[in-house]
């Protein structure tokens, strides 16, 4: 059981809103924050799997009220959980961290949020948490926890001598935000740190899809895009390899149904399975992920199917990556559908996956001209799925994920035209600054700023939005993606919306 356990926890999404300037806080403003003790019965710290195993990152769960209980312990070598809070709606009952912006490090009542990044490692036969510094690379990491074995399900960290968690006060005011909090301050941790530990610095593995690809010259390989960017273990891609997988469809085809469940998931489409029309929800390699969307499309009275089978699942194994520029803010840019997956199909027959392409290249250029790089998950007309376009921006280690995509709704409404921007948890502030820029640049209607649990904004572990540029159904905006011109300035205020929220 794995990352299904993402949803929303209000208060601490809201907080995380309010504070993600402050979560960058500098040392000369840290004196804002202060701590107040958490009794370590009701907060876990969890390795979560990703993709099987292949790479682990930390999960902090904790038990508000005492309603119901939110999670489980499960004895063995590791000790296992049992994330309860699946099965109810957890809203102030259970909370929830899975990135920065849920947690940080605070020593000898410093902050040091953005100094320090929390990681998990597999490392002689465990996984072990640690502090990893995110500036000076020579620095040795300091290690908090160990999960006392490994396993492809999520495994407590149990928390070394002299470390617990606390929450974040500011200005005397409780936040969702949780330390891993020790007493000693930086140097004595440091000066007393096992020498055993060893330095995380050296050079990370490349995959060989990515490896034997020879780079163009402007776009040199994922290896120099790594290269001078923290927290550094990339785990491959998902490739065309052979292996279980579980598609998830609803058993009919008709353009009123296709809408109903792009409301859920707008990277579903029609497809034939087993010689039957469908609507293919998604591919997983994942089975509870496949459960957990079932289980949302059932909720909207939409009946679904899980079928298992053998074999690749579409991918994109051989990304083109951008010029680098060290050590600076990677975004990935995700062109939602392509290939055999036109996605939405308006006025004239206006194809979803080509505006969305042409939108994402133009964010890109943009992005790359004042300093940022860009990653598009897609540069060419082929289908990836979902779980690809994830893997995607966390091989990159990419601070931000951006998904494009175009909206549409019956032919027979032309006059519904407007822009939408999705977000989950922690990519509010980047929805709301791209979602306002864009408004301010295009002139375009306003459809609002929502909350929504799509599969790109759940699982990935950066803040992350999906912006719905415009339907491809409606008149003033079909209008707009024909237009060259009128089509890059949506672009370009997408990317000076990402840009501002950087700033």
């Amino acid at each position: 059981m794995t990352s299904v356990i993402r949803s929303l926890f209000a208060f601490a999404a809201t907080a995380t809103a309010l504070l993600g300037s402050l979560g960058m806080a500098t040392s000369t403003q840290a004196y804002q924050f202060g701590q107040q003790e958490l009794n370590p019965e009701q907060v876990i710290a969890i390795a979560e799997p990703i993709r099987n195993g292949q790479l682990y990152k930390l999960l902090i769960l904790e038990q508000i009220s005492n309603v119901r209980p939110c999670w489980q312990e499960r004895p063995g070598i590791p000790t296992t959980i049992d994330p309860l809070l699946l099965n109810f709606d957890f809203t102030g009952i259970c909370g929830r961290r899975s990135d920065s912006n849920g947690y940080s490090l605070r020593l000898g009542g410093e902050d040091l949020d953005g100094r320090y990044r929390l990681q998990i490692v597999q490392r002689g036969g465990t996984l072990v948490l640690l502090a990893v510094p995110a500036r000076d690379r020579n620095s040795s990491p300091l290690e908090i926890g160990r999960s006392n074995g490994v396993t492809t399900d999520l495994a407590k960290i149990e928390l070394n001598a002299g470390w617990r968690m606390t929450r974040r006060l500011y200005n005397g005011q409780p936040v969702g935000h949780i330390y891993l909090t020790h007493d000693q301050d930086l140097n004595t941790l440091i000066a007393t740190a096992s020498t055993a530990t060893p330095s995380l610095s050296a050079p990370p593995p490349v995959h060989p899809l990515v490896e034997n690809q020879p780079p163009s010259p402007a776009q040199p390989s994922l290896e120099s895009l790594l290269q001078g960017r923290p927290n550094r273990n990339p785990p491959p891609l998902f490739s065309a390899n052979s292996g279980l997988y579980y598609r998830l469809v609803v058993p009919a085809n008709s353009p009123d149904i296709l809408e109903r469940v792009h409301a859920i998931e707008p990277g579903a489409f029609r497809n034939t399975v087993n010689g039957q029309a469908v609507i293919q929800a998604g591919i997983f390699r994942q089975r509870p992920r496949a459960v957990e969307l079932q289980q949302r499309l059932s909720q909207a009275n939409l009946s679904s199917q899980i079928i298992q089978g053998s074999g690749s699942i579409a991918s994109n194994p051989n990304p083109v990556m951008p010029r680098n520029h060290h050590g600076q803010t990677v975004v990935m840019i995700d062109p939602g559908h392509g290939g055999r997956d036109p996605g939405a199909v308006g006025i004239g027959g206006l194809q979803e996956k080509v505006i969305n392409l042409a939108i994402s290249r133009r964010i890109q250029q943009v992005l790359q001209q004042r300093g940022v790089t860009a990653i598009l998950t897609r540069t060419d007309d082929r289908e990836i799925d979902l779980d690809p376009r994830v893997s995607h921006a966390e091989r990159a280690n990419a601070d931000l994920f951006v998904s494009i995509h175009s909206n549409a709704i019956s032919l027979s409404r032309p006059d519904v035209n407007g822009l939408e921007t999705y977000y989950y948890d922690t990519g509010y502030g980047l929805a709301q600054s791209i979602h306002n820029t864009v408004l301010q640049r295009t002139g375009m209607l306003d459809r609002g700023l929502r909350q929504s649990r799509f599969y790109v904004l759940l699982y990935t572990p950066m803040p992350a939005v999906l912006v719905e540029t415009g339907f491809v159904t409606g008149q003033e905006d079909a209008a707009r993606f024909r237009n060259p011109s009128a089509r890059d300035q949506i672009a370009d205020a997408i990317a000076e919306g990402i840009l501002n929220y950087i700033q």
